[in-house]
């Protein structure tokens, strides 16, 4: 917990000093920057005390991920109240011009969401949909199965890490978390130490997934986008 503090404070750190030395063309850009590092630093304190609960008592308690929820949007929230003029915005069309009187043009704009609108319904749609996505797979496990495969706490700790990251970050958590989590069983298995019946603390990988989509998320989701181009 300390390193991951210590790590957050040296980040913000340089983002104020670089901030200082660099003219922004719009003044509310620092408090969005300095917001990112205290989501960061709230979201690597619940993520760690998550993993060692989990780890050793397999429960993922409500206190800390329905908090952690309420926390990651609440953020959200205020970061949208800093957005500059037109930043963030959803637009139907990039260039719509409508030609009012001869010489005379009109730029509408057809704008369908606002910045803050868009931040925030995104927010709340990412949300919604790591946790669907994690129950799709719990029901369809069950129906498989025929036997629980994943609480619901785990369910809950996907919707806290997409509500302090947002939706791809969430779901780059839940592959890293579920490659690290077969990892393990298999190294179980080899050593003779699990049966395939045997449960693992599958919040606990899912922490360390957020944990690495915290810190590296934006750059491994860019580098994976430009493999596909």
């Amino acid at each position: 917990m300390g390193l991951w503090f210590t790590a957050q404070a040296i980040g913000l750190r340089a983002f104020l000093d670089f901030a200082h030395t660099v003219d922004f063309a719009a003044p509310p850009s620092i408090p969005p920057g300095v917001l990112h590092f205290i989501g960061l630093a709230i979201l690597g304190f619940l993520l760690i005390g998550l993993m060692v609960m989990d780890w050793q008592t397999m429960i993922l308690p409500d206190a800390f991920t329905l908090t952690g929820i309420a926390i990651g949007f609440f953020l959200v929230c205020i970061q949208a109240i800093f957005l500059g003029p037109g930043e963030g915005e959803v637009h139907l069309t990039k260039h719509s011009l409508h030609l009012t009187s001869p010489g005379g043009v009109t730029d509408h704009g057809n704008v369908f969401l606002t910045g803050p609108e868009s931040l925030i319904f995104g927010r709340i749609a990412a949300i919604c949909g790591a946790a669907l996505l994690l129950l799709l797979i719990r029901w369809l496990y069950k129906a498989v199965r025929h036997r629980e495969g994943m609480g619901l706490g785990d369910v809950k700790l996907i919707a806290m890490i997409a509500a302090f990251l947002g939706f791809w970050p969430a779901i780059l958590s839940l592959f890293v978390g579920t490659l690290a989590a077969a990892l393990y069983g298999a190294l179980l298995l080899a050593r003779g130490k699990a049966v395939a019946t045997s449960k693992l603390a599958f919040g606990s990988f899912l922490c360390v997934g957020g944990l690495v989509a915290a810190l590296y998320g934006n750059r491994l989701i860019d580098r994976y986008i430009a493999l596909l181009r």
